[in-house]
């Protein structure tokens, strides 16, 4: 445990569980997710679909959920990180995706991250950490655009045999 005394028994233990969890006591955070493939069929930007707001283990959710859209309760100061799972299903060249943040229908400046892929059935995580000032009623959206439809380019959900899924985006959030 960190240099801790390993002879703590399991209510010493708890203490500690309970300590760390009171360091976050005031400070918004949350974890989303999308179980969903989502391949744009427009070059246009499109937002990417949150589907789930992971279970806080019967604490509070200090960030609201609503219909895909993340709002924001506490104004402050947040680390946001997103990784999409990227994926390529067809065509022989490389091809570029985009991530972004948009905040109230506004683009976050030198918030995006550029990914390219070359081969089908390439994959790979792109990490999307930006550190920035939310209000209290801001509404957080991820953006997502590709190069060319057709290909297959987007961000992939993927199950394999006898493990958990894999998101097609986990979003990450803490006050700072």
């Amino acid at each position: 445990m960190n240099g801790l005394n390993e002879n703590l028994n399991n209510s010493q233990i708890h203490m500690l569980e309970l300590s760390e969890l009171n360091s976050l006591k005031g400070r918004a955070f949350g974890q989303f997710s999308s179980c969903e493939t989502q391949r744009p069929d427009s070059t246009e930007p499109v937002e990417i679909k949150i589907s789930d707001q992971e279970d806080m283990f019967g604490g509070k959710h200090t960030i609201d959920f609503v219909q895909g859209d993340i709002e924001i309760k506490t104004t402050g100061m947040y680390l946001i990180m997103a990784a999409p799972q990227i994926g390529k299903t067809g065509g022989e060249e490389a091809r570029w995706l985009d991530f972004w943040l948009r905040v109230n229908n506004v683009d976050v400046p030198n918030s995006n991250v550029r990914a390219v892929l070359k081969d089908q059935g390439q994959k790979d995580v792109i990490v999307l950490q930006v550190l920035t000032r939310l209000n209290e009623g801001d509404t957080l959206n991820i953006m997502m655009s590709v190069e060319k439809t057709g290909e297959g380019l987007g961000i992939e959900a993927i199950q394999p045999l006898g493990e958990p899924l894999v998101p097609s985006i986990i979003l990450t959030m803490i006050q700072m």
